[in-house]
Formats: structure tokens, sequence, C-alpha cells
């Protein structure tokens, strides 16, 4: 019997022993994929510096020209005489340094405002006949049916996907007959509900150019001289009237959608540059816009906030009396954020893989055994990505809380060798400073281990600045918070921008101002349009 119990318990610890290697094999598996990205990284980086080095020393010492002229060689000697030569004395400075006669400075005449944007007559005209309901084609006082005396024509340039047209709005006018003396007026129908007030820019447009500079980061001159193939001419300066004025018209949704974000009690934030102009001496000052996703199992929606400075009151009072989950870079001045009641810090296992990513080049094997024990979290999260957050949950406490005790440990014992002024220990403090917040993610299967969420709505800002450069005012900055925050909601609802545009465009100046919500990317449904793209009103 007790020969029996030695080999059960033989076997049993080398089953134990055989799961111990299998699990340092894994891991050694993942070190050297991580070794062998440096590698192949390294190689790239050491050709690509090889060839500015050889560039670099041909510009400098190599001929500048590939043409060699065989006279060339004949002036050598002259060259070498000359420079052998002693200076010639310097002449007097007085008449160089004598001052030019100012010349009187003309006054720059004022520039005449160009008007309205006249529409081409090449376009293609589609009539819209807009006429008044059959009861008003009635004298209320005489009962006689009221007689046609004209048309209303407005035309307004109009934006199909791949081309532009002219909506043409044909309004038939209707008046009392000659004969009676009483009579209602002109009876004519409105015109279909616009954010500006008689613009020559149908909703369809508006929604073109808004969305071709925040989605598709096209600057507004470049989207001019794409209009100007079309044989309109659209100045940049009318463009951003037009995209201010829309700004102004759907404000309201900006605040219906930063409720919206704040409803949830998971939240990813996030800030980068925007460069801001300043006015008077053409130079940028250096702005912030903050992203802000909401998390858990709701649609995501983001909201941008514009701020002049990273002060740390800038998330503190856009979040006012938030209680929830936050997701968020080790960022010091959210830290006044985590110290209120209700307020719970998740960390980011990105920006911790980052500093010993950096490390990599002179600690090698550390920092490399440390991020392969990082990607055994990710192996994790990649078999449970399908799951429910009660199912991830307990997922997470079986196979990732073991492999993150194993993280901090292994950082404990090798701090000690470690100097504090190396990349290596400064990566190893990241870490234990923020052991806490890395952990939290296992307490709540809607978290995430990073804050990539964030990071992914900040980089079409960070693409659109290298395109249209920086915002030309406060006001255009706002603008651009609100109108990126939408369109990024769209595309994470799989909404098309521009038909949320060009649809919500039309609604927004006679809808409810208590059923905004509607109107958001994640609850919004398109109305019923006829072939014009008119809305169909309610019988």
């Amino acid at each position: 019997m007790v020969a029996l119990l030695i080999v059960w318990c033989y076997i049993l610890r080398m089953f134990t022993s055989l799961a111990q290697a299998k699990e340092i094999i894994d891991r050694k598996e993942l070190q050297l994929e991580e070794l062998k990205k440096k590698l192949l990284s390294s190689e790239r980086k050491v050709s690509m510096l090889q060839h500015q080095v050889e560039q670099l020393l041909r510009r400098v010492y190599g001929r500048h020209s590939e043409r060699l002229d065989p006279n060339q060689l004949m002036l050598d000697p002259l060259i070498l005489e000359a420079i052998n030569e002693p200076a010639p004395s310097p002449e007097p400075l007085a008449p160089l340094l004598a001052k030019p006669e100012r010349k009187a400075l003309h006054k720059t005449k004022r520039k005449k405002h160009p008007g309205r944007i006249p529409i081409p007559e090449h376009l293609e005209r589609i009539e819209i006949v807009l006429d008044v309901p059959e009861e008003q084609k009635t004298c209320p006082d005489t009962g006689k049916p009221l007689k046609q005396i004209g048309w209303e024509v407005s035309e307004k340039l109009e934006y199909r996907p791949g081309k532009l047209i002219v909506n043409v709005y044909k309004r038939p006018k209707y008046g009392a007959s000659e004969s009676d003396v009483e009579g209602p007026g002109v009876v004519i129908a409105s015109m279909p509900d616009h954010p500006i007030e008689r613009c020559k820019a149908d909703v369809g447009l508006l929604s073109y150019i808004i969305v071709s500079k925040l989605a598709d980061h096209l600057p507004l001159y470049r989207q001019n001289g794409i209009f100007e193939r079309e044989g309109v001419d659209i100045p940049r300066g009318t463009q951003t009237s037009w995209i201010l004025q829309t700004y102004e018209a759907i404000r309201p949704l900006g605040d219906e959608l930063k409720r919206a974000v704040l409803e949830s009690d998971v939240l990813f934030t996030d800030d980068s540059i925007i460069p801001l102009q300043v006015k008077g001496n053409g130079k940028v000052h250096k702005a912030r816009l903050w992203a802000y996703v909401r998390g858990g199992t709701d649609p995501p929606l983001i909201v941008y906030d514009f701020s002049k400075d990273r002060s740390k009151k800038r998330p503190l009072d856009f979040l006012e009396d938030y209680q929830g989950f936050v997701h968020a870079d080790a960022y010091s001045g959210y830290d006044e954020l985590f110290r209120r009641k209700g307020v719970t810090e998740v960390g980011c296992w990105v920006h911790a893989r980052r500093k010993f990513d950096e490390a990599v080049s002179s600690r090698t094997i550390e920092a490399t055994e440390v991020m392969a024990r990082i990607a055994q979290l990710y192996i994790v999260e990649a078999e449970c990505a399908d799951m429910t957050p009660q199912e991830r949950r307990l997922v997470r406490e079986e196979h990732s809380r073991p492999i993150l005790d194993g993280i901090f440990e292994r950082l404990e014992e090798l701090k000690p060798n470690t100097l504090p002024s190396e990349p290596f220990r400064k990566a190893i403090d990241y870490a234990l400073n923020q052991r806490e917040a890395l952990y939290r993610y296992l307490k709540d299967g809607r978290l995430k281990p990073d804050n990539n969420v964030a990071e992914n709505a900040i980089r079409p800002l960070a693409l659109g600045r290298k395109n249209w450069l920086f915002a030309g005012s406060e006001r255009g900055a706002r603008a651009t918070a609100l109108f990126l925050g939408l369109i990024q909601s769209c595309k994470a609802c799989q909404v098309n921008p521009w038909e949320y545009f060009d649809d919500i465009l039309k609604r927004i100046m006679s809808h409810p101002v208590n059923r905004l919500r509607e109107l958001l990317p994640d609850q919004w449904q398109p109305l019923p349009k006829d072939e014009h793209g008119l809305i169909i009103p309610d019988i």
C-alpha cells in the first residue's frame, strides 16, 4: 500500500513537472518570437541608417553633379593659387550700412466680399416641386379656388455621391383672382428645413464637405480643387463659413452626445495635440483634444472635448460627477481624478509593454522575457474575446491572474540588479507603480487590459492634422471636436457618416429638443425619403 502511494506521488509530481515544463517552453517560444521581431526591426533600422549615412557622405564629400567636364581640371591650379593669395583689405562699410530711403507705404485696399457663389449652368438640374396642400388652394373668405400667379424658384448646389447636381425647388404661388377684393394674400409652400438660412449649398453638399475633411482628411483647399474640376468654384472661406454655421445649428447634439457617453460606468480616455492658430502673430499654440469613449456592452460612442491646455482641471471639469471605471495612461494629470470617490483607475498594459520595448537595446534578454509574459495575457484575451463579460471574468481569474503574479514576481527579482537611470529600471518602476491599476481589469469582464480603444479614437486626429495642419480659431477647434465625435461614433456603430449627416441636417431644425437622443449614431434611424431625397412627412 505504501509502495502504491509512493508510485502515485511520483506520477503526480511528474505530471506537475511536465505542466511546468510546458509553461516554461511556451514562454520561451514567445520570448524567441519577441527576439525575432526585435532582430528584424533592428536590421531594417540598420539598413535605413546605413542608407542615410551613405547619402549624407555623398552629399558632403561627393560630387553634386554626375557630369564631369574635362576642362574643369584645368581650373584646379587657378583655384589653389587664389586660395593661397592673401585676402584683399576690406572696403569701408559706411556706404553699405547707410539706411535706404523709406518709401511711403501704400494702404492696402480692402478686398470686396466675393458675394454669394454663382451656380454654373452646365450642371444637371433636378426640379423639385413643393406645393401647398389642396385645402390651402381655396380662399377661406370666398371659397373660390386660388389662381396660380407665378413660381418661386430657389437653386441649391447639391451633392450626390460621385457628382454635383443642382436641386431646383419650384414652388407655385397662389393668390386671389383679380375680381376678388379680399383674399389670403400669396400662398406658397415652405422650403425644407436647412441648418443655414438662404444657403446656396444643400445639406448633401454640406455633409460631403464635413465628412471629406474630418473622415477623409481632405483640407478645404483640396476640396476646392475637386469642385473646380466640376466647374464650380467654392472658395475655402465659403466652405469654412458653411462648416461653422452648421456647427452652430447642431451644437445641442454635442451636449446630448456627452450625456450619452457619460451614462456608461466604463470609460476610455486619452488626449492629443491640436495646433491652434493664434490671431495676430501667425503662430500656433498647442491646444488639446480629449477623447472619451463609452465602453461596456453598449454600442460605442465617442465624444471629444477641446481645451487650450493640458491642465488636470480639464478631465475633472468634463467628467463632473462621473462614477465608474476609467481606462487611462499614467499621465499625472489624471491623479486628481482618480482620488475622487467612485472613480476607479484601470491601467494600460500596452503602455507598460512599450516601456520594456524601448529598453530592449540595453537589456535584450530580460526585456524580451517580460514582453513574452505580457504576450501570454493577450493569448488569454484572444481566447475569451467572444465570451460574455461574466464568462470572461472567470477565465481571466483562472488563467490571467497567475500570469500577472509571475510578471510582478519576476520584476521584483530583476529590480535590485538594475541602475535607477537605465531604461529597463524605468520600465520596471512604471509597472510596479501601476500594479494595482494593471490588475484591475480582472474585476469586471467588460474592462480591457489596455487603453487601445481611446488611442484608436485619437488616431484620426493625428492623421487629420498632418493634412489640415491646424485649427484656425477656437470656434473652429470646437466644431472639429463635435463633427469628429459624430463621425467616429458613426464608424464605431457601422453607420455611413455621409448618410447620417445628410439625414440629421434635414431634421435637426424641427426635431424636438427632448428627443435629440434619437439622432445619435447608436439610435439613429433614417426617415423615409422620396426620389429627390426629401423626407416624406407623416400623414
